[in-house]
This record gives structure tokens, sequence and C-alpha cells, in this order.
């Protein structure tokens, strides 16, 4: 079938759905030969080739470009620059969404009103467009694949797709008074990463600060993507009486932006847009931690807090 290769365009930080997708051609027949992914070993390139000297010569073969497209894609000028380079090559390609990204979030050279695959459920609808691709890759590389291990290779992998890296890691948190080592004023009593909660008692009578928080750390995550698309942060929350006001905070690079928010024992859901944190892009390149702050002076009694689902949508 010539010289054919799949190439596989991706951000380093998707490098486990891509992964899953190479082991998922591997299994229906492909060889490591057929395949370019930097982020697998035996797909690399080779350590004695130019990273960009190799990837030109590449495009200039006939060669099938899969883009896995996200909002980690979106922030790596390396993924923009291999998209620009498959569209003046007028390459063939198929975009595959990552979970938490949309269609109406493709910007840039790809058609965004192209046949894509959505990722992120293993639904009849994923199932039957991976099915379609099949025939792509007969008319690439020849394989006819065993219908059931078509079938359990790739639902492997679209179940492999299931997670959304825009919901923050809730066991990445501590709680914190102000000013006071001891931290017996706001103390983290319960985390559940089956349910993605956090459970704090609120009591000012055991600190002498002023300030209390609850901080979720954040790993330094680049929020351009987020904010350039007009997404939001949201969460659940309630908490006892006693509580019922809440800054939220942002901590864009080394500045702390806050959002003031007021609670009841009620669970009510938040979608708070990026924008109203902050209005200028190059503050959302370095997001480290998202905090929520409660101050003395707005809590009447000791109580607790509860937060739910801390994601961007």
């Amino acid at each position: 079938m010539g010289n054919k290769r799949l190439f596989l365009s991706h951000s380093t930080q998707d490098k486990n759905v891509v992964t899953a997708f190479v082991n998922f051609m591997f299994t229906i027949g492909l060889k490591s030969e057929d395949i370019i992914c930097t982020s697998v070993p035996s797909t690399k390139i080779p350590n004695s080739e130019d990273i960009y000297d190799y990837l030109n010569k590449a495009l200039n073969d006939e060669i099938y470009v899969i883009f896995f497209l996200s909002d980690n894609y979106y922030s790596s000028t390396v993924c923009l620059n291999e998209m620009g380079a498959a569209w003046l090559k007028k390459a063939d390609s198929l975009n595959l969404l990552l979970a938490g990204f949309d269609f109406a979030d493709i910007r840039g050279v790809v058609n965004k009103n192209k046949v894509g695959i959505k990722l992120g459920t293993c639904d009849e609808m994923s199932k039957a467009s991976l099915n379609e691709f099949k025939d792509t890759l007969y008319d690439l590389f020849g394989i006819t694949v065993n219908q059931n291990v078509w079938e359990t290779a790739r639902d492997t992998f679209l179940n492999a797709t299931i997670d959304n890296s825009r919901y923050f890691n809730m066991l990445f948190s501590r709680s914190y008074c102000i000013g006071d080592l001891e931290h017996d004023g706001c103390k983290i009593i319960k985390k559940e990463s089956s349910s993605n909660m956090v459970n704090v008692a609120i009591d000012f009578s055991k600190t002498d600060s002023k300030l209390s928080s609850i901080v979720f750390f954040n790993g330094r995550r680049n929020f351009t993507s987020h904010f350039i698309n007009k997404r939001n942060l949201c969460f659940e929350a309630y908490a006892e009486t006693g509580i019922s006001c809440v800054d939220v905070e942002l901590k864009l690079g080394d500045v702390d932006i806050r959002y003031e928010i007021y609670l009841n024992d009620d669970e009510k859901n938040f979608k708070i847009p990026l924008v109203q944190f902050c209005e200028y892009l190059s503050f959302w390149e370095d997001v480290p931690e998202i905090k929520f702050v409660i101050h003395r002076k707005s809590v009447t009694a000791p109580g607790k807090l509860t937060i739910k689902n801390l994601r961007i949508e």
C-alpha cells in the first residue's frame, strides 16, 4: 500500500489518550513503522534526527494526520505549528476531540465544519464514528480486522478517553488559618475522590486568624484557551447556618483576584465566567491555585462548608 503512515499531532499533556490510541492501532494490526507519535517510545522520532526536519520530511510523504484536539493542544506552540504545516501540505486528516473539548472550540486552520470524532464517551455514536475510520485504515494500510478484535480494541480505547481534564483533583487541597500554624479554625474533615468533594469545618473560636481558606492546587496550568473560549469556573457548594459569604479567589501568577459568592444549606450550582476575575489574556498563562476564602466578620457561628465538582466548563 506504499509508504503511508499515521502522524499523531497532540499535546504531550494528552499523552495518556494518545498512548491508548497507539495501543488500539497495534491491537488491530498496525506496526510501529506505520505511526509517528512522539509520546510513545516505539513510534517516536529517532534520537539522531532533528525533530523539525523529520516532521517536514514526513509531511512530504503520504501521511494521514490525526489531530488530538484539546485545550492543551491549543496552548502548545509546537502543536499549532504542526497544524499549520499539515494544512500547507494539504494532508488528509481526522479530528479527534478529547473529553471536555467541543466542535465549537475548534480554531485555526483545522476545518471546524469537517466531521470529527468526539471522545469521552463509549456510546453508539462514537462507536459508529470509529467504525467509519476502520474503512480509512483499510484504504491506507490494507488491513482487515476480525470484528470481535476490532470491537474489543475500539471500546477499550473509547473507555480510556472518558476523562474530563477540566475537572480539578480536589484531593490536592489544604486548609489554612492565615497567620495561624495550627489551622484548627479551618480544618478539612473529609475528601472524597469518588464524589469529587471536600468538606471543611469552620470555627473561628479556635483561631485568632481573621481569614481562613481552602486551597486547591492547580499545578500552574495555562488557562489562556479557557479564557479565549469564554469558559466558566463551575462547582456546587453549600454551608451550614452561620457561613453565608465566601470569596472565590484565583491566583493568576502572583496576583489573587476574588469573586464573592453567597451560600446557604441548600446545594447551589455556581457558574462564574472567567472574565469576571480578569479580562487580560496574559494573566491566564499561569494559574497555580484556586481558593475559597472565609472572613471571620462574615461567620456568625461555627459550621461546615462543602465544595463539589470544581471544574471548567
